[in-house]
Parts: C-alpha cells; sequence; structure tokens
C-alpha cells in the first residue's frame, strides 16, 4: 500500500480524527499502521504513515514467474521472528539477471508493512534485518552477522557476532564498497539503479547514543528523495526518504550491481 505521507501524534490526537482529517477510514489507517496493535494507545511523539486514497497499482508478476507478491501478504518461508537467522523467500535474483519488476516484487514479498518478522516491538525494530533479507535475496548481502575481520558470517558461526545497523553503515563503508561490489553513490544514482533493477540502499549513522537507520531503495520515482521500503518505527513498503528519514543527516546512499 503505498503511503501518502507520514504524521507525528500530537497531545490530543485520536486515530479516527487523524482519518477524518486526511480523508479516509479508521479501517484504512489501521491497515497500513500494522505495529498498533491497540488503537487506543497511541504515544506523543510516535509517527504514523497516511495511506494514499488512490488506487492500488496492479500487481504483475516478474518475469519469468507466474506468482504475485502484493506488498501486503508475506510469502511463504519470509515470516520467521527468529531474527537473528536467514529466512527463506520464494523469490532470490542475482548480479547480471537484474530488471526492474523482479526487484519490486522481490521487495514485495516480504510485505514488510504487515510481516511479524519486521513489526516493532518491545522497544526494538528492525530495518537492518529487513534490509540484511532483502540484499541476501538479491545476491548483494548486507550482513547481520560478521567475522572479526569483517567477512560475511553465517549465523552462529564460531567466532561471528551479530552487528546493529550504526555497524552496518561501518561495514558499508570499510568492506561493502572495498571488497563485496558496493559502491557509494548520491541519491539520484540510486534511484536510477534501483529503477534498472539493481539493489540500492540508503543509510543514516547515529553518531550519538541510539541506533541509525537504514531502507531499501526500490524502483519508483525521486519525490521528497528517492522511493523507499522500510522496517522501523513505522514500517511501509512503498513510500520515499522523507517518510522514513525526515530531516536525519548526512545520508549515506550504496549500490550494486
Amino acid at each position: 500500500m503505498p503511503i501518502a505521507d507520514t504524521y507525528e501524534i500530537k497531545p490530543g490526537d485520536a486515530l479516527s480524527a487523524i482519518a477524518n482529517r486526511f480523508g479516509i477510514t479508521l479501517q484504512a489507517l489501521l491497515h497500513a499502521n500494522q505495529q498498533i496493535h491497540n488503537p487506543n494507545l497511541i504515544k506523543v511523539g510516535q509517527k504514523i504513515n497516511i495511506p494514499s486514497t488512490g488506487p492500488a497499482p496492479p500487481v504483475t508478476p516478474a518475469p519469468g514467474h507466474t506468482e504475485t507478491y502484493d506488498g501486503v501478504h508475506p510469502a511463504p518461508g519470509t515470516v520467521t521472528t527468529n531474527r537473528a537467522n536467514y529466512n527463506h523467500p520464494p523469490l532470490t535474483n542475482s548480479p547480471g539477471q537484474r530488471d526492474p519488476a523482479i526487484y519490486s516484487q522481490l521487495i514485495n514479498q516480504f510485505a514488510v508493512g504487515f510481516n511479524p518478522r519486521y513489526l516493532p516491538g518491545n522497544g526494538n525494530t528492525y530495518c537492518n534485518i529487513f534490509v540484511w533479507d532483502v540484499s541476501r535475496a538479491m545476491g548483494a548481502e548486507i550482513p547481520h552477522w560478521v567475522d572479526s575481520s569483517g567477512n560475511i558470517a553465517a549465523p552462529f558461526a564460531l567466532h561471528a557476532n551479530e552487528i546493529n545497523i550504526n555497524g552496518g553503515v561501518n561495514w558499508m563503508r570499510d568492506h561493502g564498497v572495498n571488497q563485496f561490489g558496493w559502491r557509494a553513490c548520491n541519491a539520484q544514482q540510486a534511484q536510477d539503479a534501483a529503477n534498472n533493477g539493481k539493489v540500492a540502499v540508503v543509510m543514516w549513522k547515529n553518531t550519538g547514543s541510539g541506533h541509525g537507520h537504514v531502507a531499501v531503495v526500490r524502483p519508483g520515482s525521486m519525490n521528497g528523495g528517492p522511493e523507499i521500503a522500510q522496517a522501523g518505527r513505522h514500517n511501509f513498503n512503498e513510500g520515499h526518504v522523507v517518510n522514513g528519514f525526515g530531516n536525519l543527516t548526512p545520508l549515506q546512499y550504496f549500490s550494486h550491481d
């Protein structure tokens, strides 16, 4: 479901009133915000997705495939909540076989806004797990586990360590662009790469005490920054950088053939 905007909860807000303000139903608002388990329990400062009121785009299968993924229903093999371990998506892709329709469907199969693997809870968010899953399915893994030399490691391998998103930004700078085929680019180049079926990401490192953020750049248009799919405090399958990162700076973009 495309999102038209994001909204930050203010004192006195109620979801029904927010829905009315944006000309949508409460059901549509809740459908776009699966992280909200109780509509009567929202917090000031919490960000929510405002869904588009336009018709959903038609869903077509990736070239060479008959199945379709709508970005709402997670594909079999993608829903494990053992987030430290691999999941097993049915649609994968490799360098040299890039196609924007395949890339779009590959992202959709994870249904990031609805998949329990990525929904925030107990103070935890899973932007890095979503990007790990997408990039691994694209044959260009941004790892969640590394060894002491920064090499990509299998989950729970001997001497392997889990890394968070700040560690993922460090890995990308120190190893991804030097050893694993990633290259730094700007926002327009990241969108162009995605529109050619190549995996691209946008990253922000938190230099303070909290976590950073990362999202997948997906085929689409530049409208408030590149089009993205993300997990995090609020999850969505089709939005833009401004919806996920706001005014955070500096943002770093990377793409992989």
